[in-house]
């Protein structure tokens, strides 16, 4: 199987990060995730990552500064194999951002969004990989 690329943001706001709840139809249905999805053809994980942001939220972040922070492996829905990688980057901000899924492009991939600490989230709401970055990054 060849690896695909992913790549996504995780928004830190003071001692919170921004997640959002997948919705039940596609994949990692009801989980809370960071907005991001598949790198196209000739982007980088970066740009691949604005891009994606943007898509899934309406909110714009092309002029933000990102930093890279890790890669989460992605799995098949039976969770059996990994099928890709997912770069994450890091967006710091004094305010939080505002997600509005009924504007952007792909907001029906999310039913809600929140602000979470990091004794608010679980491996069981957002996945083991997705929970200990969260944790490291809100140290």
């Amino acid at each position: 199987m060849e690896q695909k690329r992913y790549t996504g943001v995780m928004v830190k706001c003071e001692d919170k990060i921004l997640l959002c709840k997948r919705n039940n139809e596609g994949s990692f249905p009801g989980m809370w995730s960071i907005p991001g999805g598949k790198l196209e053809e000739g982007e980088t994980s970066q740009e691949g990552a604005k891009r994606e942001f943007f898509e899934e939220t309406a909110v714009d972040i092309s002029d933000k500064p990102l930093e890279f922070v890790g890669l989460i492996p992605r799995h098949t829905r039976d969770g059996k194999k990994i099928k890709g990688l997912m770069y994450v980057y890091l967006l710091k901000t004094d305010t939080q951002i505002e997600p509005d899924f009924s504007k952007a492009i792909d907001g029906e991939e999310h039913t809600e969004w929140a602000y979470f600490t990091k004794e608010e989230i679980s491996s069981e709401k957002s996945g083991d990989y997705l929970h200990k970055l969260a944790e490291i990054i809100l140290q």
